[in-house]
């Protein structure tokens, strides 16, 4: 059986909230802020979130938000 392409990076472990606000240079409560919103997908594990590595890579790519200390 082929796994789905969404699942192809499962070697990847994913990202807590806070290597998220650390890739991102943003605080934690605005990955929250960002997840309630949607921008930032997220998977809930039990009561926490965990988000793809890929996701916040791209979000980072789309958005401009890793590296830009303007946009906090």
């Amino acid at each position: 059986m082929n796994a789905p392409p969404d699942t192809m990076h499962a070697s990847e472990p994913l990202w807590t909230a806070e290597d998220v606000a650390a890739f991102l240079r943003v605080s934690l409560s605005m990955v929250y802020k960002l997840r309630r919103q949607g921008s930032l997908p997220a998977v809930r594990v039990g009561a926490l979130f965990r988000f793809q590595p890929d996701t916040v890579r791209g979000f980072a790519r789309s958005d401009g938000v890793a590296g830009d200390p303007g946009r906090r």
